[in-house]
């Protein structure tokens, strides 16, 4: 799934990839989220061999795109507000770096760590 758009100077294609690179990387910036969750082991996934393991959906409809996304928050922090901080500033980062209009932002809190940092993989 990817947007396309099309110009006197040639085609312009926004690959879903990108899409997802742009949410993980905003929403990881973010004071209070502790990571982006994993998707659940799945068959299917494991044989097409799937790069990414964050569990970030990208779907587009008539040029609009809608983001859903899970993640785990820090302790000690409002899970609202930074769910709240996350939708902003991924609509405002998907639209200004691709020209692609993000009609909504779901997030789901699938856990809470108590840990001081993630583990890099």
């Amino acid at each position: 799934m990817e947007k396309t758009q099309s110009s006197k100077k040639g085609t312009l294609r926004v690959s879903e990839n990108v899409i997802v690179t742009i949410v993980k990387n905003t929403a990881s910036e973010i004071d209070g989220i502790f990571k982006i969750a994993a998707k659940p082991l799945s068959i299917k996934g494991l044989l097409q061999g799937s790069a990414d393991p964050s569990d970030i959906k990208v779907s587009m409809l008539d040029g609009v795109c809608r983001i859903s996304m899970s993640v785990i928050a820090k302790s000690g922090f409002n899970i609202v507000s930074i769910c709240e901080e996350v939708q902003e500033k991924v609509k405002s980062a998907v639209q200004s770096m691709t020209g692609v209009t993000v009609s909504k932002v779901d997030i789901s809190v699938v856990d809470v760590s108590f840990e001081a940092e993630p583990e890099t993989v």
